[in-house]
């Protein structure tokens, strides 16, 4: 006698949708995501762009100084490279406290729009002809930069790192 028909595909088997429907349902209540991982997921997903190009990131300054951490101030500012053909974008993020601030400058020098995508919502500075921008007033956590060189060069997006 085969005792697991509940189990495979037998005539008592559940479907595998309503197994899933239960088990979300049962860990939404048990362990609830918080509404900042939801508001950074749907950010992240919401500002995708396929016809950006993706810089990577060339240098972090957290991940380069480890050895140093420990003799590092509390206000040492983070240092972020991130390259693309034809563009860097370098970034300090900045501060303590509830809030940040990121300035930055396109390399090569260049005037342009520069777009920050954050949990507080997206805001949009002018890069200066010398390519400087500065966003005060990040809320922690997650954030990535598009790019839009006045140079015509193309839209470039960083990875999404956290201040």
């Amino acid at each position: 006698m085969n005792d697991d028909a509940g189990l495979g595909g037998g005539p008592g088997a559940h479907d595998d949708d309503a197994v899933m429907a239960e088990l979300r349902q049962a860990a939404g209540q048990a362990d609830p995501l918080p509404a900042e991982s939801v508001a950074a997921a749907r950010a992240a997903f919401a500002w995708r762009t396929l016809d950006a190009e993706l810089a990577r990131l060339a240098y972090d300054s957290l991940l380069e100084d480890q050895p140093l951490a420990g003799v590092r101030g509390v206000g040492t500012p983070r240092l972020l490279t991130f390259e693309a053909a034809g563009l860097t974008v370098e970034v300090e993020a900045a501060g303590e406290g509830p809030e940040r601030r990121l300035l930055g400058q396109l390399v090569p020098p260049q005037p342009g729009r520069v777009e920050l995508r954050h949990r507080g919502g997206p805001a949009t500075v002018k890069a200066d002809g010398m390519g400087r921008f500065a966003f005060p007033g990040v809320l922690p956590g997650p954030v990535s930069l598009r790019c839009d060189p006045a140079s015509g060069a193309g839209t470039v997006c960083t990875d999404w790192f956290l201040t």
